[in-house]
């Protein structure tokens, strides 16, 4: 995670009054698949400051892509899949 977005992590349930796990699960339960259109909706949806959803976006997107690691095999054969 990139340093600058640690203390950021540590504060998301204080701050924005849900965790990292539940900000994952709207974000995928939502379709979301890229970087910008999560910073877009948490922000323009949810009234969570840009700082703040720059990191769950990142951090979300990065429990993604090690998700896909293992099943990598799956997801290419899946066309038009996204992300999640």
């Amino acid at each position: 995670m990139p340093s600058r977005h640690a203390a950021d992590i540590r504060q998301v349930a204080n701050k924005t009054g849900r965790t990292l796990d539940e900000w994952c699960e709207l974000l995928e339960a939502n379709g979301v698949g890229d970087r910008r259109e999560a910073v877009n909706m948490l922000r323009d949806s949810y009234a969570v400051s840009h700082a703040f959803a720059l990191a769950i976006a990142d951090q979300c997107l990065r429990r993604s892509d090690d998700d896909d690691e293992w099943g990598s095999a799956q997801y290419d054969e899946e066309e038009g899949s996204d992300r999640w």
